[in-house]
């Protein structure tokens, strides 16, 4: 027999052969769908019935059938208890199901039992039945539930074997019924638990009648206190608008008014001028005359006549009066009602509140009872006396518009975006703030107005998840008692999570019968609400109805999807079988050639290897010790005494001297002169003494001790180990060449698959893994780093985009936050010009023509003007008494006109008011007159800042926030910057426990997203996030006995307990997966740990968890209900895929999966094959015979062999090799290497001497 042949028959084979798991891999796939016919005995159906619950659940109407099931149990008459089971009927069948549960074996007379029990009890099912399905729905009794589910298998059991055997009940069951109906399992009945399949419209319509559930208590409360805030800021906002309207008719009313009175004075002036014109030219000519006379003096007669004529031409003086500017029937009629309704409310002595309205009939009018008083029924209104003119109004309105401002900012809270430095990552921390997705708060707003029949508007707003529903447009559509009304709104941001309308369909309503708000966001999703008869000043709350995405372009139909409980984002992707190959030796076989040894006849091989180690070990120690100490103290006492004397001299001298000269009392005046000295000299003497005394010790102490220890120790250790090995080959005596042939031996595996387990797998599509993450983000103040904001880019109402919008209160509001101290304003200053003179002349004539001036950088908008003026002559030089001498004074108005004042008195003064100017810069005035002695004219100015300094005192402080908010910019980028460095160096010093971090954060993350797909809420507050404790301290901390604990816990317990979370996989999506809107923030940090930046950049991320074993029907039940199962054995719901999931669970494992296949690897052994191999060949050498003509260079080639065989050998014959030569006995000799050696020749050492020269 060959080696080959030994090798691979190896004789009797072994079964000793043991056996490693190579791998483990896990095999995913859908359930196999089983047998669910009622035929199938592995499951218990209920038999067909229409009880109350099937009414219950036909006859529902827009809820779940589990609600309808629910509703249905609180009617439920006296369920049966376990104590009720027990002493009833079914005793004997609850003891016999009792011992199937515990898989013990049923006797003869039991078997018997069931089938007995069965075939009369049809009747009975359907009590049963439904006493199950109550407590399967409410949970109240858990061991009545076992009992009954214990009572149903021991019926079931007897079902079985009132079955005959077919060929059918053989091909799913098997042989043995009563076998498969003792592991039957309880179906609930498809048609009251699972929802019927319907089409994806018809679920959208679904849909959008329960999103609108109603929100919870709590949530309702905080809601409403949003709206309260939401409706401060609307109402500030709206006034401040209402307030900017009626400054702006006020100042058209204002203007209006100056052009008229101006007309009107110009108009009356000339249409006296136009009357008496004839009159004064000819009292002026017999003036003149008598005048003329009076020089040249004529008679008395003629002056007296001329007088008498004079006294007949006298002109009555220029009088003109006009409305007063405030006047309530004027405002009434020019003012809008909205805006003379908020006039009333400001400038009105009486508050116009609801105690006001209450006490005036519904059906009051309005009547102007004076110019400053108007009657509402038996109210009087009366204005505020202290408001004269229009520019006391309009400053009043100013100062209001800018309180209202400072309310709105007040009550809105500016957005800052904050980062976390998180692994070198600046992470945006969201928004603390809870809310609720689409919960919208709509309050209708109406007060009581006399002035505006509907005066409301509406308030409305709703909270957001996130700032990707930015309100692209909206639409609201009102039906009310005044008609059909529509507005639109555009482009609203979201801030601090809600989207906040301003007030709409303001004075459109006092009662609103149907509103619909259309709202189309920037992330393409609609939403909407439609509500019918709102009460005013009640706020309204509630969730918006998103409405589903857009329809397929393609027109598909729409995809059949389940209405029961909506599993979104959840997948029950099937079975995962847990795999490994197990490898054991089958048989080892010959490999390749690893070595060829060649021995030629008479030839001799030997090798000879020496193999040496040594070792040396040296040891030196020293050790050496220094101290010193030295000794010497010295004490020194000194006394000083300092004496100081100063004297101090201060002489204080002062002269005067006056002259003054005055005329009066002689020829020469009067000449006073006069002086005055003083002189003082004061001396002061101080003396100041000061006795410091001191004293220094200074100890200095030292030792001085010198040890020296040396020591030195070796140790040498000499280690030799010599190892010498022989190894030859001797075919000496041999006539043949001798080939050893070396071969490598390989081995074969049997590798065989086995199926150690199952598990069942849902899948989870989670959009933005990492959002959780970013929003209930938790760290260090100090770690936390909040982005300035720019105010060119900030939103409503912060919003000051250039120097122009940036009114005082932004300005002041922008500067309190960047710290920048606002330069002051240029101050109002009155400014006072005068226009005087002393023409003492009685002709008429020009007195006063001159520029004036505002002040640089002021401009006026009103003028009082001051006037005073006394007459050159009052009466007739001639004739005394007989005849008063009239005067006149015409001075400029500053609009273009002038004042016209006459009078017959000797002097005459007044005020004149004018408004509407534009005053900057040098001004012409002037005053002109007849019969003046002198005039005095004050111009007075409240003047103001011009536009042009207004404008560059705003951009001074726009341009200083904006640098300080650079400046802030930078350094936050800087902490930015540090942080990141920081980061780097703790990540490089501690990379391992990061990763380990990482780990667990991810792992908590999608774990927190998974169980919110399981109970398919984020937000409720009956699923997770309760509280059940209370207090702050350890004296009042307490916890929350109830049954709401018992429920949370159970909760808590199953949801961490039902799947292997610690083993759960997930990849990870780029960030294109997400919010486009966030894509940007998803770009971050290098320095972060790879699979931990792949979690921050994804987009979405899909997670795989496995049901730990024996949850897998809780979990199915759990699904299907929305209840856990607080019990042994789990009910079946009759859903195909789960009986499926169900049946293969229960399936044995560690079978044989598939065929076993052989690998064969090399081993590093070898083996030497039996019997020796020689080369037969015909040449010498190898050489091939080739045709010349073939080649390119026909000469180069060979074509015959120079070597030739020969049968030449070595022989030995009968000599012998010398092997060794020795000395012994006195001889040289020549010996063998044999034993004993054998000595081939020999020659004495005297004989060598000897023949030596």
């Amino acid at each position: 027999m060959s080696t080959n042949e030994r090798i691979a028959n190896p004789g009797n084979p072994t079964t000793q052969n043991t056996s490693q798991t190579l791998f483990r891999f896990i095999s995913m796939r859908n359930p196999q769908l089983t047998e669910t016919k009622k035929e199938n005995l592995g499951f218990i159906h209920r038999p067909v019935l229409n009880n109350a619950f099937d009414q219950a659940v036909k006859n529902r109407s827009g809820i779940s059938k589990i609600q309808a099931l629910e509703n249905q149990c609180k009617s439920f008459p006296s369920p049966f208890s376990e104590k009720d089971l027990e002493n009833s009927q079914y005793a004997g069948l609850l003891k016999i199901g009792r011992k199937i549960a515990k898989k013990e074996t049923l006797s003869a007379a039991e078997l018997t039992r069931t089938k007995d029990a069965y075939s009369s009890g049809q009747t009975e099912f359907e009590k049963l039945w439904e006493n199950l399905i109550f407590q399967v729905v409410t949970q109240k009794d858990f061991y009545a539930k076992e009992a009954l589910v214990h009572i149903l298998k021991a019926l079931h059991v007897g079902y079985a074997q009132t079955l005959s055997l077919t060929e059918e009940l053989t091909k799913i069951n098997g042989t043995n019924l009563v076998a498969k109906a003792l592991d039957a399992k309880v179906v609930m009945p498809k048609e009251l638990f699972v929802e019927e399949e319907i089409s994806g419209s018809s679920l959208a319509s679904k849909m959008a009648t329960s999103e609108t559930s109603a929100l919870s208590n709590k949530t309702q409360e905080r809601i409403k206190a949003d709206a309260q805030r939401d409706l401060a800021v609307t109402q500030a906002l709206l006034k401040k608008e209402q307030l900017e309207k009626l400054n702006s008719e006020l100042e058209n009313i204002q203007k209006a008014y100056h052009n008229s009175k101006t007309k009107a004075y110009q108009s009356a002036y000339n249409e006296y001028t136009a009357a008496y014109q004839s009159q004064k030219e000819e009292y002026e000519k017999v003036f003149e005359e008598i005048n003329y006379l009076t020089e040249h003096k004529a008679s008395e007669e003629e002056l007296i006549r001329l007088h008498e004529r004079l006294k007949e031409l006298e002109v009555p003086p220029f009088e003109f009066s006009y409305q007063n500017e405030i006047t309530i029937s004027d405002l009434q009629r020019k003012l809008s009602p909205e805006s003379f309704e908020l006039f009333m409310t400001l400038f009105a002595y009486q508050e116009m509140g609801e105690l006001f309205y209450s006490q005036i009939p519904p059906t009051a009018k309005t009547e102007v009872v004076s110019e400053s008083e108007l009657r509402i029924g038996t109210q009087v209104l009366q204005i505020d006396e202290s408001y004269q003119t229009f520019e006391d109004l309009i400053y009043q309105v100013q100062n209001h518009i800018s309180q209202e401002m400072q309310s709105a900012l007040d009550n809105t809270v500016l957005e800052q975006t904050q980062y976390a430095n998180l692994g070198g990552a600046l992470i945006p921390v969201g928004n603390s703030l809870v809310r609720t997705h689409l919960a919208y708060s709509l309050l209708p707003v109406w007060r009581r107005s006399a002035f505006v029949q509907d005066n409301g508007f509406l308030n409305f707003s709703f909270e957001v998840q996130d700032n990707s529903w930015s309100v692209a447009n909206a639409k609201i559509i009102l039906e009310s008692n005044t008609g059909y009304h529509e507005e639109t709104l555009a482009n609203i941001d979201v801030l601090n999570g809600m989207i906040s309308f301003p007030a709409v369909m303001v004075n459109k309503f006092s009662s609103i019968s149907k509103i619909r708000i259309d709202i189309y966001f920037s992330n393409g999703r609609e939403a909407y609400l439609e509500l019918l008869k709102i009460p005013n000043n009640q706020i309204q709350t509630g969730l918006l109805t998103l409405k589903p995405g857009k329809e397929d372009p393609r027109g598909e139909e729409p995809e059949v999807v389940s209405a029961g409980r909506k599993l979104f984002g959840l997948k029950r992707l099937g079975i995962a079988e847990y795999m490994k190959v197990v490898q054991s030796t089958h048989a080892y076989v010959p490999g390749d050639v690893t070595h060829i040894e060649n021995i030629m006849a008479k030839e001799f091989k030997q090798k000879s290897t020496r193999r040496l180690r040594k070792s040396e070990i040296q040891t030196t120690a020293s050790k050496a010790t220094e101290r010193e100490t030295l000794s010497d103290t010295t004490s020194t006492t000194r006394h000083d005494m300092q004496s100081e004397v100063a004297n101090v001299i201060m002489k204080d001298t002062t002269a005067q001297a006056h002259a003054n000269w005055r005329s009066g009392e002689t020829p020469y005046g009067i000449f006073e002169a006069g002086g005055s000295l003083a002189t003082h000299n004061a001396k002061e003497n101080s003396v100041r003494q000061a006795i410091t005394q001191s004293q220094e010790i200074t100890n200095k102490a030292a030792d001085r001790l010198l040890t020296k220890i040396a020591e030195e120790r070796i140790e040498k250790i000499i280690e030799e180990f010599e190892e010498n090995n022989a190894h030859g080959f001797d075919n000496r005596n041999g006539d043949k060449h001798v080939v050893g042939i070396y071969r490598w031996v390989d081995m074969k595996y049997k590798n065989q698959i086995y199926n150690y387990g199952k598990r069942t797998m849902f899948e989870f599509m989670i959009p933005e893994p990492a959002r959780l993450h970013r929003l209930a983000l938790a760290v260090a103040k100090a770690d936390v780093l909040t982005a300035p904001v720019d105010p060119r880019k900030a939103p409503a109402p912060y919003t000051m985009p250039n120097s122009k919008a940036a009114t005082k209160t932004l300005l002041q509001y922008w500067a309190d936050i960047y710290g920048v101290t606002l330069t002051d304003e240029m101050p109002g200053k009155e400014v006072i010009l005068n226009a005087n003179g002393s023409p003492q002349t009685e002709g008429e004539g020009t007195f006063f023509d001159a520029n004036l001036e505002i002040p640089d950088g002021y401009k006026a908008t009103t003028a009082t003007i001051v006037w005073a003026y006394n007459k050159q002559r009052n009466r007739s030089g001639f004739w005394q008494g007989n005849y008063i001498l009239p005067a006149y004074l015409s001075f400029g108005n500053l609009k273009g006109g002038s004042f016209y004042k006459e009078t017959r008195n000797q002097t005459l003064n007044g005020t004149e008011g004018v408004s509407g100017l534009n005053l900057t810069g040098v001004f012409n005035y002037r005053v002109s007159g007849k019969n003046i002695g002198g005039f005095n004219i004050a111009l007075k100015f409240p003047c103001v800042p011009n536009d042009a300094n207004v404008l560059a005192w705003q951009t001074e402080n726009f341009n200083a926030i904006i640098e300080a908010y650079k400046e802030a910019y930078e350094k936050f980028k800087e902490e930015q910057k540090r942080l990141d460095e920081e980061q780097k160096e703790k990540e490089a010093e501690a990379k391992d426990k990061m990763g380990n971090f990482y780990r667990y954060m991810e792992n908590d993350v999608l774990k927190h997203n998974c169980i919110a797909y399981l109970l398919q809420d984020y937000l409720s507050p009956n699923t997770i996030g309760q509280n059940f404790t209370d207090g702050d301290k350890m004296e009042n901390f307490q916890v929350f006995l109830n049954e709401d604990l018992d429920q949370y816990t159970a909760l808590a317990k199953f949801m961490e307990q039902a799947f292997e979370w610690n083993i759960m996989s997930y990849n990870f999506y780029p960030y294109y997966w997400a919010n486009r809107k966030h894509w940007q923030e998803m770009y971050i940090s290098e320095s972060v740990d790879p699979l931990f930046r792949s979690f921050l950049q994804s987009g979405m991320a899909r997670v795989i968890v496995t049901v730990r074993p024996g949850f897998e029907d809780a979990i199915q039940f759990f699904l299907s209900t929305g209840k856990i199962w607080n019990g042994e054995e789990v009910p079946v719901i009759g859903d195909p895929m789960y009986m499926s999931i169900v049946d293969e669970m229960r399936e044995p494992v560690g079978i044989k999966q598939g065929k076993p296949w052989i690998t064969k690897l090399p081993t590093t052994l070898t083996i030497l094959q039996e019997g020796s191999a020689g080369l037969r060949t015909t040449t010498a050498l190898p050489f091939s015979a080739e045709n010349p003509l073939e080649f390119e260079n026909p000469e180069e080639v060979v074509t015959s062999s120079e070597f030739a065989i020969t049968d030449a050998q070595l022989s030995s014959g009968a000599h012998r090799f010398v092997e060794n030569i020795d000395i012994k006995d006195g001889n040289l000799q020549l010996t063998t290497d044999s034993d004993p050696r054998k000595v081939i020749a020999q020659i004495s050492m005297q004989s060598i001497k000897n023949n030596l020269p």
